[in-house]
């Protein structure tokens, strides 16, 4: 597993002071995972009382497992995430602010973690963490999915303009100053609350040692459905909104992914070419191809060391619809607003 690196806190140290840090998990239908959460949380050193999950209208029995580890959950009507995120930050009594998915195990490093990182950056509003890189989740294509969001926090590591809900932490007054989750971005309300705190000059760390696992399951039309009309239209959105300035493009819209989405739209203009000018349209594709595994070949490193050979070559494929639909999100908001 990666080792603690630069400034980031160092887990085998004693924090110099306590914070009382509360832990907020929002849970919709999260009958599978809601026990390994709770579980790993505990396991991390967090006590019953630290925890809140609010569970948001679920039709399963992710009430009872709550129940069933000692926590008494707040049960609402279904309100989406933001509005779950913002009742469990009025009911904690934390100081900081932990937000956890419910389809998450914290490592048992994360409470040390936390205290000594607050303690140690008293000029910061928080931190955010990431996926480790052992995804658990059968389906193969949800393992490369998870070890993208992994390889992806894990080059992003230090000032960021956002902020993540999976794993990330915030001063409560922050939070407060900041606003809270905005329900009208629904999806990447964490996103927008980590470019307020941007402007608000309140400086947000990528930890990429605060680590968990992350145990959800995708498809391949899970994926391509979330990347097009979860993550991309939104975000072209924000970043197409004045008040956001420059901040919005340090999110996935650097230099590298908009070269991937363009090698991607090649690939597709060679199709037609192809039956006007084979050889043209074949040229045109394998060097589409190229690009893409070479704009990507870190990644497909990492996929290859830890998955083997097989999934490297399956995580060309898994990156080709990741850009496809990050394009078509684009372009669909350029285009239709």
């Amino acid at each position: 597993m990666n080792q603690p690196r630069g400034p980031y806190p160092d887990a085998q140290s004693q924090p110099e002071r306590d914070v009382k840090i509360g832990v907020i998990v929002p849970a919709y239908e999260a009958e599978p995972t809601i026990g390994a959460c709770l579980d790993g949380l505990l396991a991390a050193g967090f006590s019953v009382g630290d925890i809140t999950v609010v569970d948001d209208g679920s039709r399963d029995r992710t009430a009872q497992i709550v129940r069933g580890r000692g926590i008494q959950p707040i049960c609402q009507p279904n309100q989406g995430a933001a509005r779950a995120r913002n009742a469990g930050a009025e009911a904690s009594q934390g100081e900081i602010l932990f937000f956890v998915d419910s389809d998450v195990v914290v490592h048992a490093d994360v409470r040390t973690r936390l205290e000594r990182f607050f303690s140690d950056h008293p000029d910061h509003a928080g931190l955010f963490g990431s996926y480790d890189d052992a995804p658990p989740a059968p389906p193969r294509v949800s393992r490369l999915r998870n070890l993208l969001h992994h390889h992806v926090h894990q080059r992003a590591a230090g000032a960021a303009s956002t902020f993540w809900t999976g794993c990330g932490a915030l001063r409560r007054h922050d939070f407060d100053r900041a606003g809270g989750f905005r329900t009208e971005e629904q999806m990447i309300e964490d996103v927008g609350l980590g470019l307020r705190l941007a402007r608000l000059g309140r400086p947000v760390m990528l930890v990429p040692d605060l680590l968990c696992t992350h145990l959800k399951s995708w498809g391949w039309r899970d994926f391509a459905k979330t990347d097009y009309r979860h993550r991309a239209q939104p975000w072209t959105r924000m970043m197409r909104d004045p008040a956001n300035g420059d901040l919005a493009h340090a999110l996935n819209a650097g230099a590298r992914g908009k070269a991937a989405v363009i090698a991607v739209g090649f690939s597709l203009l060679s199709l037609p070419l192809a039956v006007v000018a084979p050889w043209a349209g074949i040229a045109l594709g394998l060097l589409a191809l190229a690009a893409l595994v070479g704009l990507e070949w870190r990644f497909l490193e990492l996929v290859r060391h830890r998955l083997g050979q097989a999934d490297a070559a399956l995580a060309v494929a898994m990156l080709w619809v990741h850009y496809l639909a990050a394009g078509a999100g684009y372009a669909r908001v350029r285009l239709f607003g």
